[in-house]
């Protein structure tokens, strides 16, 4: 943040303000200082906020006001664990299914804990439910 400060990049000084107070706020509910995961937690919640924000304002047609919660998400992707890529993510969810013997789209809830804690943060929750969703359609046609 001092850097930002120094700089003169208001932007990034902002976000960062912001996500220094939404940790603040979560350490005064838990009343105790926050683990690292649970800090990416609260990073992957924000961008999550903000892209769902700037759908919203495509929506309504206020691009001006998408691209600046854009930008703010890139801000935040500097400070959130280096993501996974598909490839990799691919596989992770096969070694689960696999693990767990899951056999359909009916066992999707055994299945998204189990990659949620396995990619911690290195993933969108999207994408890994669509990964998921498309293993266990596989898994049903017995394409095993």
């Amino acid at each position: 943040m001092k850097t930002a400060m120094r700089s003169g990049d208001t932007e990034r000084r902002d976000v960062l303000r912001y996500l220094r107070s939404v940790l603040g706020n979560k350490e005064i509910e838990l009343r105790r200082p926050l683990r690292d995961d649970e800090v990416i937690v609260v990073i992957q919640t924000q961008i999550k906020q903000r892209s769902d924000a700037a759908e919203l304002f495509r929506q309504g047609n206020r691009e001006d006001l998408a691209v600046n919660e854009e930008r703010q998400i890139v801000v935040l992707n500097d400070y959130f664990p280096e993501q996974l890529s598909e490839d990799d993510l691919v596989q992770i969810v096969r070694a689960a299914a696999e693990d767990l013997g899951v056999s359909g789209p009916s066992d999707m809830s055994k299945l998204m804990p189990r990659l949620m804690s396995d990619v911690q943060g290195r993933a969108d929750g999207r994408t890994l439910s669509r990964l998921a969703r498309e293993e266990l359609a596989r898994r049903d046609g017995g394409a095993d």
